[in-house]
Parts: C-alpha cells; structure tokens; sequence
C-alpha cells in the first residue's frame, strides 16, 4: 500500500505548491493592473496610416486609472470636435496578455470618414487584447493590430 502514501505526498507537494504560487501572485488569473499609474502619465499620442488611401490619423491620449478600471481620452490635434471616451475593465486571463471589456462612454465628431471608427467597432465586439512583456526596466504592451507602446 505504498502508493496510498505516495499520492498522499503529491497532493501536499501539489497545494503546496499552488499556495506558494499563490502568494506570489504568479497564478493565472491574478494579474496586477496593467495600465498603472506610471504609464498612465506617461504623453502618448496614437497614429494610423491607410498606405492604399494615403489617409493619416493622429490622436492625443489621456488616461484615468484606478486598480483594473481605465477611462481613456482620445482627441484629435487636428480636429477640435473629436473627442472619444472609452471605459475600459480589465480581465483576468489565463494567457500572458490582458483582455478588457469595452464600453463606449462618449463619442463626438465632425462626421468625417475617420479609420478609427472601424476600431471602435471591432473593439466593440471583441473587447481589447494586450500582450505584455518586461526587459529589465522597460515595459512593452503590444496589442494584436501591431501597436507597440513602450514606457519605463
């Protein structure tokens, strides 16, 4: 019967483990917020580009966060009237990026064919990913539409 004792040994080394891992906040599931204070004052300012239709778009961002809640500010130094404001809640996901939910608080503009509507509305649907990578002092988020923000 020494398999009993055996199996009884793994299940303590397994939530042994697991509390350790827990304690460390290392588990999936249990990820600081990612937008943090630090990046949030950082002054980032967001640009697309259509190479078929040659159309450039540049916006000023501004972030509020508070734990895993974001409100996000979007203006356009170009165009006074274009103000967006979007509320973002951050997931827990179980792989090495961040997801949140999406919710649209305030939209104005010029009624100009803009490129960002399209986002907003993909954004809309399928909440917002970021993957996150860390060297040394430097911080990287890359989003799947190949935006990469850098910030210390």
């Amino acid at each position: 019967m020494k398999w009993r004792t055996a199996s009884i040994s793994l299940l303590l080394v397994t939530l042994a483990i697991v509390l350790v891992a827990a304690l460390m906040k290392r588990l999936p599931g249990q990820q600081e917020a990612l937008l943090s204070p630090g990046f949030a004052a950082e002054d980032l300012q967001l640009g697309y580009y259509d190479l078929l239709s040659r159309q450039r778009e540049v916006y000023d961002s501004s972030i509020v966060s508070h734990d895993k809640t974001s409100l996000m500010t979007l203006t356009s130094p170009n165009d006074s009237r274009f103000v967006l404001k979007i509320y973002l809640q951050q997931h827990n996901s179980i792989f090495r990026g961040v997801t949140f939910d999406y919710q649209l608080v305030y939209f104005a503009e010029s009624h100009q064919a803009r490129m960002i509507k399209s986002i907003i509305g993909n954004s809309g649907r399928n909440g917002i990913a970021f993957v996150t990578l860390d060297f040394e002092d430097k911080h990287l988020i890359v989003t799947p539409s190949g935006q990469i923000y850098s910030y210390h």
